[in-house]
């Protein structure tokens, strides 16, 4: 029996089952946020140098209809425009300047200004990181943008490396009903207070999700809650955790990954706690 036991271990370590199996992802938050402009090729790039495994991101549809990534409907925070990003052509849009509101000193200082920052489209990230993973939210409630977005992630052949994320329960359906599982799914805000009211009632047992990622606030988590969701086989990330003992506190949780502004942060909590 105990060469049985053996052997079935060494054969699930050398088909790779085990790997990674106990580490926790590094997501980037519209990339390193924190440091650069967010959701620009800078802040991507500076993320996967600090270590990030997923870079995260936020997509909106021009009014010609490609998926741009940025957080807001609008572009006051980033661009310093009112504009919002439906209103705009690509042209229009590639002509903004993404770096123009970014600083670090609270308006004393804008470093990023006329750097030829521009805000990207999705084919622009795909082309330029084929090799990476990715946790794309659909931000506005828009059925036609869920099937632009199917078609660009089909396109590039990204099904494997895209989790698709949405807070609105009509973009999700629609996403997953056309994606016919192909691609990983987070859950809706509705699904998390279904899973939630099942688990504080004693009915957890009874709840079936359909979704393979839970993406929770910092705040409200607690060991138990994410026990809850990954004995389901869903995945826990937490948001948005950029202070050093709030990082920590998501590590000793357990979670499957920790969404910050700084991954560089997160890598070297997950360093210090033996885990990279």
């Amino acid at each position: 029996m105990k060469k049985f036991i053996e052997f079935i271990v060494y054969l699930f370590l050398g088909l790779g089952f085990c790997s990674q199996a106990f580490s926790i992802e590094i997501l980037a938050h519209r990339g390193a946020s924190g440091e650069y402009p967010q959701s620009t090729v800078l802040a991507f790039d500076k993320a996967l140098e600090q270590g990030a495994d997923i870079l995260e991101l936020d997509v909106h549809l021009s009014k010609d209809h490609y998926v741009i990534i940025n957080h807001d409907a609008d572009l006051r925070d980033n661009v310093g425009v009112p504009d919002k990003i439906n209103d705009l052509t690509l042209g229009e849009i590639k002509a903004l300047d993404a770096g123009h509101e970014f600083t670090l000193d609270k308006g004393n200082s804008y470093p990023f200004r006329n750097q030829g920052l521009t805000l990207l489209t999705l084919n622009e990230l795909f082309e330029r990181y084929p090799e990476s993973v990715f946790n794309v939210e659909i931000k506005p409630n828009d059925k036609t943008l869920s099937e632009v977005l199917w078609q660009i992630i089909a396109d590039y052949r990204m099904e494997q490396r895209v989790t698709v994320a949405s807070q609105h329960s009509k973009a999700m359906k629609h996403f997953r009903e056309i994606s016919r599982g192909e691609v990983r799914t987070s859950a809706t805000i509705g699904e998390l207070v279904e899973a939630s009211f099942a688990w504080s009632s004693g009915f957890g047992w009874a709840f079936k999700p359909q979704f393979d990622a839970a993406q929770l606030p910092y705040s409200i988590t607690t060991k138990p809650y994410v026990r809850f969701f990954q004995k389901k086989g869903v995945t826990v990330d937490l948001w948005t955790v950029n202070d050093a003992d709030h990082i920590e506190r998501s590590i000793s949780l357990g979670v499957d990954g920790i969404i910050g502004d700084y991954p560089d942060r997160i890598y070297q909590a997950l360093v210090d706690a033996g885990e990279r």
